[in-house]
């Protein structure tokens, strides 16, 4: 399950712990990303991960930047393999603009729009100026674990503004992100990903994974990394496997002119999932412009297909 060891967790929030200085630095940097993988976190870039530190044994921790990022082949600095201290977590934080710039260069010769966006939504609805006002906060992106057959962009927690004293009024959200209507079809489509969804939820499978979104919400919320306004009684989330997830669409960048998104939602494959019992199919449609994720921007796929048609 992704999720982090007690104490994983301490050495991150508490201000002797070896990533402290890690976790602060994510903190004043809303470029940053810090995600929850099996003992294991990544620091997020505009999508691409810029730095992995994995915990190999009793406060051991693996620190790690891809260099298949550096095409310039820019002279990187001397980065600890481990970070033993926090002086060498210094280090690492001392090197991320050079790193950002490595990866700037990168994603200009090979675009992520779709892994940028996540991590754009992911900042709007938790940690912005207004993600208190936000209904769904992001548990992960670039979710994949074999073990449950499972891959999505991102995950997230439906919590309405009005249920928040009790944290087992949530729900699952499981949401794909498709940037520009190159993306619509194919193998990775919204038919693809329908019927692989449809086989997560009805398998023995599915409570695992809630289990998994359960824990990285309330250890990023134990981070500090939500801003919201919290219960008074410290409630925790809570997600039941007999509460009918979402399953929604955000289509970035929709082309108004073009035919294809219409003909996909037309297909009858498609249209029977408006009536599936195992998940309730929404489109998200901005309120205005941002990416603030609320419960009446989820339209239906008959209220949608309405919206494109006009």
């Amino acid at each position: 399950m992704r999720e982090l060891s007690i104490d994983f967790i301490n050495d991150l929030k508490n201000s002797d712990g070896l990533l402290h200085p890690i976790l602060e630095r994510v903190k004043l940097d809303h470029t940053l990303m810090l995600a929850i993988r099996d003992n294991t976190i990544n620091i997020y870039y505009r999508g691409g991960s810029l730095l992995k530190v994995n915990r190999q044994g009793n406060h051991v921790y693996q620190s790690f930047f891809d260099h298949k990022y550096n095409i310039s082949e820019k002279t990187t600095p001397l980065l600890p393999l481990t970070i033993p201290c926090q002086a060498d977590a210094r280090i690492w934080i001392d090197a991320f603009p050079q790193l950002k710039e490595i990866m700037d260069i990168y994603f200009f010769a090979h675009n992520k729009p779709e892994r940028e966006f996540q991590q754009l939504i992911a900042r709007e609805n938790n940690y912005s100026t207004i993600s208190n006002n936000s209904e769904y906060f992001v548990s992960d992106i670039e979710f994949a674990d074999s073990d449950l057959n499972a891959r999505f962009d991102m995950l997230a927690i439906r919590w309405l503004a009005s249920h928040r004293t009790n944290g087992a009024n949530c729900r699952a959200a499981l949401i794909e992100v498709k940037y520009g209507d190159n993306a619509l079809g194919g193998k990775a489509g919204l038919l693809k990903h329908l019927l692989d969804i449809d086989a997560l939820i009805s398998g023995h499978k599915y409570g695992a994974l809630l289990n998994t979104m359960e824990s990285q919400f309330n250890q990023l919320d134990e981070l500090d990394l939500l801003n919201f306004n919290r219960c008074s009684n410290g409630t925790k989330v809570k997600l039941d496997e007999n509460v009918t997830p979402e399953v929604i669409f955000i289509l970035a960048n929709h082309n108004p002119r073009s035919t294809k998104l219409r003909s996909i939602l037309d297909n009858p494959e498609v249209a029977v999932y408006e009536q599936n019992q195992n998940f309730n199919l929404r489109f998200f449609v901005s309120s205005f412009a941002g990416y603030g994720l609320h419960s009446d921007c989820m339209l239906t796929l008959a209220q949608f297909r309405s919206l494109l048609n006009k």
